[in-house]
């Protein structure tokens, strides 16, 4: 997972002095910040001139910045009991937690400090704070890997996102960026509500995985499920049926995409049959 990470770019702007040709990152956002204002000298930008000053004192002033030093990362990955579902590919938990690891990696490459909230069906959240370097990725992948909802079995409560975004809301700093991998379930009005809100302060990537059935259930007759402890039967034959999952899965997606509408937000889309890092890499690689 590590060498792949280093093509995607979660640090925007990112510098073309790097690698010949000139490779930006399709991340928008303030990639610099801030630093002063002083007299215009020519040559100086004509896009950076602080009209406000220029104005109070009748001298042109020009803004100058300063490259952003950091920017930490806060990783939320759902393990909730309904990412523990596939019917082709691999568990949703499965991709899930590659794609998490990915975007830790891409984080730690960048020099910034990545920290995770990994919630489960119990509402806690095993947390690892953020951090520099290696051994924050090995550290939340060892909290991932040995997570006891990999072996656990909990009825799905179907809870909203809620609580786990305000979990996030509260350990991260502000200007962080957010990286939130889910199914998406539990996307209500107040969920979506604060995702609005924090994105006044922060970025937020939110990586939707799912399967393929979710999103059109095919006509296959009766189907049966296990969960490690009962069997389930759902009649893919009744048209009835089919319209509700399809409606569900659709209820979510569209949220996200309103949600995407609004500058900061990047939805990613991940399959149980995709490759994550094929997903990401459509959105967060570098274009040359």
């Amino acid at each position: 997972m590590q060498r792949p990470a280093t093509n995607l770019r979660l640090r925007e702007g990112y510098p073309r002095a790097l690698m010949a040709g000139g490779h930006l990152s399709r991340f928008q956002g303030r990639g610099v910040e801030f630093d002063e204002v002083r007299p215009y000298q020519p040559g100086d930008e004509i896009r950076n001139m602080d009209w406000r000053v220029t104005a109070r004192t009748g001298k042109p002033h020009t803004k100058l910045f300063r490259e952003e030093r950091e920017r930490p990362a806060l990783l939320l990955l759902d393990l909730r009991p309904a990412m523990f579902f596939a019917t082709q590919g691999a568990l949703k938990s499965v991709i899930a937690a590659e794609c998490a690891s990915l975007l830790a990696w891409s984080v730690v490459h960048q020099g910034d400090r990545v920290g995770a909230l990994i919630v489960d069906a119990s509402n806690q959240a095993a947390t690892v704070r953020p951090s520099r370097g290696k051994r924050s990725v090995m550290r939340m992948l060892g909290q991932i890997t040995d997570h006891p909802q990999w072996t656990q079995r909990v009825p799905d409560s179907g809870e909203s996102l809620l609580l786990p975004l305000q979990r996030a809301s509260h350990a991260a700093r502000a200007g962080s960026l957010m990286l939130i991998v889910s199914d998406g379930r539990g996307l209500d009005d107040a969920s979506q509500a604060l995702l609005r809100q924090l994105l006044k302060h922060h970025q937020i990537v939110f990586v939707m995985v799912f399967d393929p059935f979710e999103k059109r259930l095919p006509d296959t007759g009766v189907l049966q499920a296990f969960d490690g402890q009962t069997v389930r039967e759902l009649n893919a034959a009744d048209a009835r049926v089919r319209g509700q999952l399809a409606e569900h899965f659709h209820a979510r997606h569209a949220r996200l995409q309103e949600l995407a509408k609004m500058p900061g937000f990047f939805l990613i889309e991940c399959a149980t049959t995709d490759d994550p890092y094929t997903a990401l890499q459509a959105t967060l690689g570098v274009v040359r």
